[in-house]
């Protein structure tokens, strides 16, 4: 079972001494903001780095890489202290990649675990672009001491890939828009109904009957569902009561139930054969999608549809 990955610069300040802002430096918040854009170019594609960071980066232009990478960014001293002390193992340094994958490679990933990688954009041509990353902290250092002394420019460099790099890579690339996709364990199951090898589900309604059909493409429901979208854990004793609409996967004995009262369309329980319960709540970029709502409209169309 999946629990929902907390985002990668999340992990690296739980690993670290946290640091206030007014702790920082002036230069790393100040004079990186200020200072010009280094560009580097892949294959039609610009990646801009603050000339403050860059000058403690090293930037691979990755060409003709076979599974789409086109950036790669690493900090420069981890990589000269590990290469001091023969230390090559787990790429030390390592802070994000930018990869561009097609829209079937997409959908496959979307069916399995994606810590480590998060899609953010989306081209003309449909292929998307996923911000790489590593789940544990890439700093090294020859010593403790090293470690604490630079902690603060590392967070630092690790924030700036996780919160500004994605947006400025939208900026300097004409035709890509924001696209996100959310990868929890609500998220993978419903891909799976729609781009996973032929799965066992169905999908039923409170006092109802429950329904599959091969003539009902899950894929229009499944994009409402996942695309632009968050599914975060909350406590599990706010379950609300009620009707819900329920998707089953009798084979890995698990049920996700999508909750209808009003107020409560966007909470959905996962729930285990053994009693394990997760208890989440959606939100949809828009403001306006319900994801019980979605699923009701889905249980409609396939019980129209009953084989």
């Amino acid at each position: 079972m999946k629990i929902r990955k907390a985002i990668f610069t999340a992990a690296i300040a739980a690993s670290l001494t946290a640091v206030s802002p007014s702790f920082i430096p002036a230069p790393v918040f100040g004079a990186a903001v200020c200072e010009a854009m280094v560009p580097y170019q892949n294959d039609g594609m610009t990646l801009l780095v603050p000339g403050y960071y860059d000058s403690l980066l090293r930037t691979k232009v990755l060409k003709d890489d076979k599974d789409g990478r086109l950036f790669s960014i690493t900090e420069a001293k981890s990589v000269t202290a590990a290469w001091l002390q023969n230390e090559r193992r787990n790429g030390p340094g390592w802070i994000c990649t930018i990869r561009r994958i097609s829209e079937k490679k997409l959908h496959k990933m979307l069916c399995s675990d994606m810590s480590g990688a998060e899609v953010f954009a989306k081209d003309a041509k449909g292929n998307r672009y996923i911000l790489e990353h590593p789940t544990d902290v890439r700093l090294f250092r020859k010593n403790n001491e090293d470690m604490r002394r630079d902690s603060e420019i590392w967070s630092s460099l690790n924030k700036w890939a996780g919160t500004e790099l994605p947006g400025e890579f939208i900026q300097a690339n004409k035709g890509l828009v924001r696209e996100a996709y959310d990868n929890s364990s609500v998220a993978m199951y419903l891909a799976r109904t729609a781009y996973g090898p032929r799965v066992n589900y169905t999908i039923g309604m409170s006092r109802q009957g429950a329904f599959f059909s091969d003539e009902v493409k899950a894929d229009k429901y499944v994009e409402q569902l996942i695309r632009n979208a968050r599914y975060e854990m909350i406590d599990s004793k706010d379950v609300p009561d009620g009707e819900c609409v329920t998707l089953s996967f009798p084979d890995e004995k698990i049920r996700f139930d999508f909750f209808l009262q009003d107020g409560r369309e966007n909470y959905v329980r996962e729930v285990h054969v053994d009693g394990f319960v997760i208890l989440y709540r959606a939100a949809f970029d828009d403001g306006v999608t319900r994801a019980g709502t979605v699923m009701k409209q889905w249980y409609r169309e396939l019980s129209n549809h009953r084989i």
